[in-house]
């Protein structure tokens, strides 16, 4: 297998809902989200059809309420990456799914990742066959702030 990876290097910048990116990166991809907003990350991996997608808490106290893989097979020019309309994008919630998470308070269900907020942690999609064309992962801070470093790779 050889590795592709995403454009741009494999952290990720999230995108506020109005489509700007989040500025004030922190070092190597870590970046401040505000409580009570939703974050985009845009996953590209270069039409790998396996890749991973890590996200890291470096506040204890960040809550996520979910953090969720979408995905979408229309055009740039009919679909923001930041559209919120039903339907556009479409989240990956399989009943059977795994997703690795660490630290007290993380935990998923049917892909879905949350934080309470209780500790540092994170969480560690991979993601096989995928035949999506755009791939993002979505994630709602609820009442807590702090810091957060996402990551992908891809393989073919």
């Amino acid at each position: 297998m050889t590795r592709s990876n995403r454009p741009g290097g494999r952290y990720v910048p999230p995108l506020k809902t109005d489509g700007t990116l989040l500025a004030g990166e922190a070092p190597r991809g870590a970046y401040t989200l505000v409580a009570g907003t939703t974050y985009y990350y845009i996953l590209g991996t270069a039409d790998a059809p396996f890749h991973a997608v890590h996200i890291t808490s470096y506040t204890s106290a960040l809550v996520i309420t979910s953090a969720t893989i979408q995905d979408c097979i229309h055009g740039e020019l009919e679909v923001t990456d930041h559209s919120t309309v039903a339907g556009e994008w479409v989240p990956e919630t399989p009943t059977t799914a795994y997703v690795g998470t660490t630290g007290s308070g993380w935990s998923q269900t049917n892909a879905v990742v949350a934080s309470t907020g209780a500790a540092l942690g994170g969480a560690l999609w991979n993601l096989g066959e995928a035949g999506s064309k755009r791939c993002r992962l979505a994630v709602v801070v609820g009442g807590t702030g702090g810091i957060l470093r996402v990551s992908c790779w891809g393989k073919d």
